[in-house]
């Protein structure tokens, strides 16, 4: 879903999933001495989410906060 900035938009649930699958990703990529890359542009590239503060972002906690600033939305 787009939302007027032509960002997309994901729900709470998501995002919580997408990072559990992220980390588990990540700690592979890490164990195989693999190319790792951030939650961030993980997920701005997964979702096309435009966003490049977000695709810049190299820590999870802030691409995180970011994501809930601009991404989720409530579903009702």
């Amino acid at each position: 879903m787009k939302n007027k900035n032509n960002m997309a938009d994901i729900s709470m649930e998501l995002l919580q999933s997408e990072q559990k699958s992220w980390r588990l990703l990540d700690n592979a990529l890490n164990d195989a001495n693999g190319k790792n890359i951030s939650f961030g542009r993980y997920m701005n590239d997964k979702y096309n989410m435009n966003n490049d503060e977000l695709a810049n972002e190299v820590s999870e906690s802030l691409a995180v906060l970011i994501l809930l600033k601009d991404h989720v939305k409530e579903i009702r």
